[in-house]
């Protein structure tokens, strides 16, 4: 039975890491988000809406997706997020299609395209809740839970230099961004269908209620092979004495009606020998304070682990899922009045900002500055695409080396993981003002690495610190609510950035005069330079605010010692 639980437990985490690698392709946005002007006919402020609504959706979901999770189990949640990322990107590979060229009245259609790529957002966000609720509740009381959630988060992190390298192999040389999206469709929600089978979590009520069960079962069948026996051994001796005895499969068939007889009569005596596994299931579920019917239509009925394993009664069963749900609704409580949950958040809002301004803008970085430059316009799809590979992939390296890391720095070192958050968002600050003094298309490289490497540490950092600190159980909503602050904080760069650039687009329009040939009007890095001069003072906020994470906890002890004293 171990082994069988262990085998289920591999499989549930592959699964998570396998719907990680396929659910974290919003960041795919700066792959296709040029098409949006060049084939819609948007402008960068409207493309931008566009992005930033989508992470929106995406973040502002993460509360619901994560009391889903903890309340329903992660099966269905990863089911609807398979649902949502194809609708989505369907969607928006139809609106491609549907047009040929840059449509005059495309403005109509921001709503809509918003629409569908918070599907995209909302579908991949559900994936990321239920892999990391289900995560962190099974490896709770594992002394690597840092590794354990930093390896799906790499997988997260690592899904866009996945995808876009597909793009650049097999989709560069189309014309609108139609078939990649269709392909981006049929493996999201394939993929999580699958995945969904599979996900389980290490304490779900319905396993334990199966294997007691089949532990009944087991009973039964060895009282029978004992009852077998004995009457063997009586029949025996009757024949020998003189042939008169009854037979051994008559003694044996007058003992199970006798037994029959007595279980309908006797409920109390009903758990002697239950050969039903659906009764079986039934009387387990009972023994737990639930019924079977209940755990068959409705995963988010109260148990308790502790009472539904030991087979307590009912009124104990039901006094201990009140006293769970007691001690989680007080921790959430705690959680809210915490200054730490809301330095974090802070935090999450002015250094996640400006990281996905660069995330979702970069294709468009890389259309600025690559007018300078000799390249085909085939060859400078495939330069963004190498520019969100890379930023990918040392996403994908921060979160598994700094899952690796945070565990040593926390168990060896004993050093709080908020330290390694404020390294994190000191590199923020560097890329931010590296960022506003790009003057080559080449200097998009090194701003890659270093944007991937600070979000993917602090992605990985932020979620491990809400568990430890909050519990692992409360995991799915307290994480929720700090990943909000993503969702407003790229709502605001992403804003400034499009603002910035309409605006840089106008005033080259202006020195340039009317009667300018169009191909001297495009933008440069002076339509986005003055972003990232506004950004860098945000990244800043988000490093105090950090170090606030570090300090407060430290704080409220000192202060409770000298009370003390």
């Amino acid at each position: 039975m171990e082994a069988r639980e262990q085998y289920t437990n591999t499989l549930s985490y592959l699964a998570t890491c396998v719907s990680m690698l396929c659910g974290g392709t919003t960041s795919l946005f700066a792959t296709y988000g040029s098409s949006f002007g060049e084939v819609l006919g948007f402008t960068q402020y409207e493309t931008n809406l566009v992005a930033s609504l989508g992470d929106y959706a995406h973040y502002m979901s993460a509360p619901l997706f994560g009391y889903l999770s903890t309340r329903m189990g992660p099966t269905r949640v990863v089911q609807a997020a398979g649902v949502l990322m194809f609708g989505g990107y369907m969607g928006l590979s139809y609106a491609f299609g549907y047009f040929s060229s840059p449509a005059r009245d495309a403005h109509h259609y921001v709503a809509m395209m918003s629409m569908l790529f918070a599907f995209v957002g909302v579908g991949s966000k559900a994936a990321y809740m239920a892999s990391m609720a289900t995560t962190a509740r099974n490896f709770k009381q594992s002394r690597h839970s840092g590794i354990a959630l930093g390896i799906p988060l790499s997988l997260y992190g690592l899904s866009t230099f996945v995808f876009s390298t597909v793009k650049a192999g097999w989709f560069e040389s189309d014309a609108t961004p139609s078939r990649y999206l269709a392909f981006m469709a049929v493996v999201s929600g394939a993929v999580h269908i699958v995945a969904s089978r599979f996900v389980r979590l290490k304490d779900d009520p319905r396993d334990a209620a199966a294997m007691a069960a089949a532990a009944r079962r087991r009973a039964s069948v060895s009282a029978a092979a004992a009852a077998a026996k004995e009457m063997a051994g009586v029949g025996g001796v009757l024949d020998a004495d003189g042939g008169a005895g009854t037979t051994q499969l008559e003694m044996v068939e007058m003992k199970e009606t006798r037994r029959r007889r007595t279980t309908v009569s006797s409920p109390s005596i009903n758990d002697a020998a239950m050969p039903d596994e659906d009764a079986d299931a039934d009387a387990d579920a009972a023994a737990g304070g639930i019924s079977a019917s209940t755990l068959e239509g409705n995963e988010s009925a109260p148990f308790s682990d502790k009472a539904l394993k030991d087979g307590a009664p009912p009124a104990a069963a039901a006094a201990a899922a009140a006293g769970a749900a007691h001690g989680q609704q007080s921790a959430i409580g705690r959680f809210r009045r915490d200054p730490v949950a809301w330095a974090l958040l802070l935090g999450l809002i002015c250094f996640s900002g400006p990281g996905l301004a660069f995330v979702n803008n970069c294709g468009s970085m890389v259309r600025a500055m690559a007018h300078r430059t000799a390249l085909t316009a085939e060859q400078v799809g495939r330069y963004k695409d190498r520019i969100v590979a890379t930023q990918s992939f040392f996403s994908f390296a921060a979160r598994l080396l700094v899952g690796y890391l945070s565990d040593v720095w926390r168990t060896r070192l004993r050093l709080p993981r908020a330290g390694l958050l404020v390294l994190a968002a000191a590199l923020m600050v560097y890329a931010q003002g590296f960022a506003a003094r790009i003057s080559r298309l080449e200097d998009l490289y090194p701003l890659a690495v270093l944007v991937g490497s600070a979000m993917g540490a602090v992605f990985t950092l932020a979620p491990t610190i809400t568990a430890e600190t909050w519990g692992a159980d409360n995991f799915g909503v307290c994480w929720g609510v700090i990943t909000l602050g993503p969702a407003i904080g790229g709502h605001v760069c992403n804003l400034i950035f499009g603002s910035s650039w309409d605006d840089g687009q106008q005033h080259i329009a202006a020195a340039a005069g009317p009667g300018a040939p169009q191909d001297q009007l495009h933008c440069d890095n002076r339509c986005f330079v003055p972003a990232f001069l506004t950004t860098v003072r945000i990244s800043y906020l988000g490093l105090l605010f950090f170090t606030a994470v570090l300090c407060l906890p430290r704080a409220a002890l000192l202060l409770r010692l000298r009370r003390l004293d």
